[in-house]
């Protein structure tokens, strides 16, 4: 069985690359799951060779920082953020309705008489 440190390319003690399969994870969960990361790493998203795939490159701005760590957690930060933009575009529609009646206008005596 593979381990998620197997997934992690070139890594040391300050820099590190990971390679994310874009047909299963899409650019929008990949950056919002490095966004909470860049207090502590410059991080880079290119594409890779092919075209399925995309490179994020860390590099630590402090020595003391556990990379491989942090990679695991942008790992479930990655699957996190991948569920909520399958959530929303799923749900989206019926969030919007429920917040425009939310903020709509009510005529609050028809709404006292109809109960």
């Amino acid at each position: 069985m593979r381990e998620i440190s197997d997934y992690f390319v070139d890594l040391s003690k300050k820099k590190a690359n990971i390679v994310v399969d874009t047909t299963i994870y899409s650019l929008v969960a990949i950056r919002a799951a490095a966004y909470p990361f860049l207090s502590n790493y410059h991080i880079l998203v290119t594409p890779s060779d092919d075209r399925h795939s995309v490179v994020i490159i860390f590099e630590a701005k402090l020595p003391e920082r556990d990379i491989n760590t942090d990679l695991k957690e942008y790992c479930n930060s990655l699957l996190d953020h991948q569920v909520r933009v399958q959530l929303d575009a799923s749900n989206g529609k019926i969030r919007d309705l429920i917040v425009a009646h939310a903020f709509s206008p009510i005529d609050l005596q028809n709404e006292i008489n109809s109960l």
